[in-house]
Formats: C-alpha cells, structure tokens, sequence
C-alpha cells in the first residue's frame, strides 16, 4: 500500500507540533518554502527550496510528488497557495474563492459590505492617491491587505502620516496593495482564537481576551482562555463569524479569528485567517478545550473524523504569552518569577544565550511563547499585573 503523501508549506517552529504529528501517523511528509534553515525541515522526509506564495510551482511539485494533502497550518501567506492546489488536484481544503478573500483584507471589507455586515470604512489600491483621494480624515490603520505578523501596519491621522507609511507598508505586501481602514475605538481586551471548519459547518470555536505590547499596539503580547471581559456578547461574536463562514463558503481548515467591540458595542470581524494560528495557538486552545488543532488540521484532509471530547470546566484560566525584547541587545535568557514557574505547561525558546535579538516590532522579532495555567482568578489578576510591570525576556 502506498504511503500517503502530504506536503507542508512552511518548517517555522510553530510548524512543527503538526509535521511531527503527521509523521507519527505514517505519512511521508514533504516541507517547502525559501528558508532551508528553519527547523522544520529537519523533521521532514524531504525538502524543497521553492517559495510558498509561488502557485504555480507549488502546483508542479504537487503534482510531481503525487501528494495526498496540502497544509498551510500557521502561516497566513501560504493559505492562498494550498487552497489553489486543492482545488487543481480534488483535495480537501479551504476552497481557493473563499481563502483568496479571507487572505486579502480588502476582499474580505469588500465581502462584508457586499452582505450587509459589519466593516469599518475602507479604500485600497497600489498607489498612494487611491488612499488619500478617499481619506475622510481622523484616525485610521494602515496595513498591506496580504501581510501577517503585525508588518507594515501604522495608525495614521493626517495625510503626512499616509504619505510616511504608504511605502512601508508596500514593502510587506506581496501584491503591492495597501488598505486604509477606519481606527475603532474599542471596548476591553480584543477578541481572538480559533475555530476548526469541517466540510462548511464550524465544529470548533474558542475566542479570549487578547492584550497588546506597550511597544508596537498591532504587537500581539497575550491571549487568555476563558475570556472574561465580553461573556456578555459571545453568543452574538460566535453567531456572526458562522454566518460569515457560510457565506464566504469555506469548507474544511483551521480558522484564526480576530474580533473587535467598539464602544457602542457593535462588533467588527476584524480577520477571519484562511489557517490555525502561529505563536503556539492551537496548544493554547488544547489546554483550554481539549480540542487538538493540531491533529484536526492533518486528520481532516484525509476525511478522517475530527473527534472533540470537551473538557470539564475548571476554575483555571490558559494564557498564551508571546516573549519579547524592549530593545535591540543579546539575548541573555528569560526570567519567570518564582510564583509563575510552575504555572508553564509549554516553553518554546527561539533564540540561544548569546545571540543577537531585536525590539519587539512584528511577529519576525518573537524570542519564544509560554502556554501558562492559572489556577484561578487571583493568580490570572497577579499574572496580569505582572504583565504590566514587567518583562521576562533579558537583554544585554
């Protein structure tokens, strides 16, 4: 019997729990991107050095190799280039319409208005006049419509300041186009988690409270589960992210979702990503739910059942913490207070004692991630307060 081919687009770190999990179940896995250095790949059959946005030799080398499935799991840019692949060769996926808007964020403004639900204002093009001859003035975002991580994105509010980031922003958009969107004032924590969609019915979904870095406002700093702050409104947030599920046709994948509530209360979809999420997400909603991401994103293509046996409700809380550094230095190693040492149930380390790090600006400049459970509301509030005071990352 011939083994069973699946090919991963990507070999980032937190790409890995999902390449080992394939392997243990027989399947010969391929990796692929522009990176031979990333970790990845060491736990692959084989390699190719071939870039993970290039369609159409992504697509030769599907059909090459005879694969059984294709995975974008945790990386946003290669979404779009699965579900192409998926729909030439018949395999399970996302279904390449749907993905091609969830993965361009003015599609996907567009696709909202288009249904009458709720999207902040928006204009977008490749040169600066198509923003500026439709800026009604006041606070907005500025981001490239196909990036991920935090790139590119400024809040501006004056033209001066559309005219500085403009460019920028073009340099992590891999289509050249920027998106100018209205700045919501939001209500509390943002809204973030994933989801797991099988054959267009969402079978999973789990969103927290998520806090951002002092240093950079897009910087993702920590998610917490269960969230506590919108209890109020989730059977509304889960409502409409099942409508926008149905209605952009999405089939089968992982989901990362992004939800703001602005201070009237209206709620703003803010990202639905065409994948499960990087920075160890997926393990942070396995210990909170017991659902394993992981597994259902290599089980799914291959129309295996995805089982999900939820967990008694405890009183614990999980909370995903991204490490960073405040500064440019050398990375010295992290410092976790006594009191939360035993709290880490996962530790992923990026860099070694040493080696160079940056200040914390986007996803690229991630020293590692913690998975953390406290055990109760005084220990999250001592865990939250010490988030604001302090950071465990040392730098020399």
């Amino acid at each position: 019997m011939k083994q069973k081919i699946i090919l991963f687009l990507g070999g980032a770190y937190s790409q890995i729990p999902a390449i080992e999990y394939a392997k243990r179940k027989g399947l010969k896995v391929i990796t692929v991107d522009y990176l031979p250095g990333n970790p990845g790949h060491k736990f692959s059959d084989e390699y190719y050095n071939i870039s993970t946005i290039d369609k159409a030799k992504i697509l030769d080398l599907a059909v090459k190799l005879k694969i059984d499935a294709i995975s974008a799991y945790a990386s946003d840019p290669s979404a779009p280039t699965a579900a192409f692949v998926c729909d030439k060769l018949g395999l399970v996926g996302g279904g390449y319409a749907s993905v091609s808007v969830l993965s361009d964020k003015a599609l996907f403004r567009r696709f909202l208005s288009d249904n009458n639900l709720p999207s902040p204002w928006f204009t977008s093009g490749t040169k600066i006049d198509d923003l500026l001859n439709h800026y009604p003035g006041g606070k907005a975002i500025l981001k490239p419509v196909d990036s991920s991580g935090s790139k590119g994105v400024a809040l501006v509010e004056c033209q001066t300041d559309i005219i500085k980031a403009f460019e920028i922003a073009k340099q992590f958009s891999h289509s050249d186009k920027v998106i100018l969107e209205q700045f919501i004032e939001k209500k509390g924590p943002q809204l973030h988690g994933e989801g797991f969609v099988v054959n267009g019915k969402i079978v999973f979904l789990l969103l927290g409270d998520q806090i951002f870095s002092t240093l950079n406002p897009f910087a993702p700093y920590s998610t917490t589960l269960p969230g506590k702050f919108h209890e109020d409104i989730l059977p509304s947030v889960y409502s409409l992210i099942e409508i926008i599920i149905q209605k952009v046709g999405f089939h089968t994948g992982g989901i990362n979702i992004e939800v703001l509530r602005d201070k009237n209360d209206q709620l703003f979809v803010i990202e639905i990503g065409a994948r499960s999420g990087g920075n160890f997400m997926p393990q942070l909603m396995f210990h909170a739910s017991g659902f394993n991401i992981v597994e259902a994103n290599i089980d799914a293509p291959f129309g295996e059942n995805v089982k999900f046996t939820p967990r008694s409700p405890t009183d614990s809380y999980y909370s995903q913490l991204i490490l960073h550094s405040k500064r440019n230095g050398i990375f010295q190693g992290i410092s976790v207070p006594a009191e939360f040492e035993d709290s880490i149930l996962e530790k992923v380390i990026y860099y070694q004692k040493g080696d160079s790090i940056r200040s914390y600006f986007s996803s690229q400049d991630v020293v590692g991630v913690l998975i953390l459970e406290l055990k109760n509301n005084a220990a999250l509030q001592n865990y939250q307060n010490e988030l604001l005071k302090n950071n465990w990352v040392i730098t020399s």
